[in-house]
């Protein structure tokens, strides 16, 4: 090794760009572009062994952290990767089965206030 050539220390960052992480991809192949509160649970679904053998040390820390329910901007935080790589990765792992996304339901279909109200003074009376 040179002499001004140094080890770099691993608190400095990721050697490994992003874009060799997802494999030069920058959208998610299934097109779905996942909000950063999206809820993302593993499925416990065994993969293949053709499926296993194509999970990068990425997506394995992913899954090992969706055994969990675990929102897109947590994963990004754990994994201390971009968000837009983790959404690459999360679509992989969405269309092998390995993870399923958890839906919110659209404001007008959400539970009212009267339902709250009511589960509220039920538990006061307890």
């Amino acid at each position: 090794m040179p002499a001004g050539d140094k080890w770099r220390r691993r608190e400095s960052g990721p050697v490994v760009r992003p874009y060799a992480v997802t494999g030069g991809r920058t959208q998610p192949a299934d097109g779905e572009m996942l909000d950063l509160l999206a809820v993302i649970v593993a499925t416990g679904r065994d993969a293949d062994a053709d499926e296993s053998a194509a999970l990068t040390p990425e997506h394995r820390k992913i899954l090992s952290l969706c055994q969990r329910q675990v929102t897109v901007a947590d994963l990004a935080a754990d994994t201390r990767l971009p968000v837009g790589v983790v959404r690459v990765l999360l679509a992989d792992l969405t269309m092998q089965g390995a993870v399923t996304v958890m839906r919110q339901r659209p404001a007008g279909q959400r539970t009212g206030t009267d339902v709250l109200q009511e589960i509220l003074n039920g538990l006061r009376a307890l």
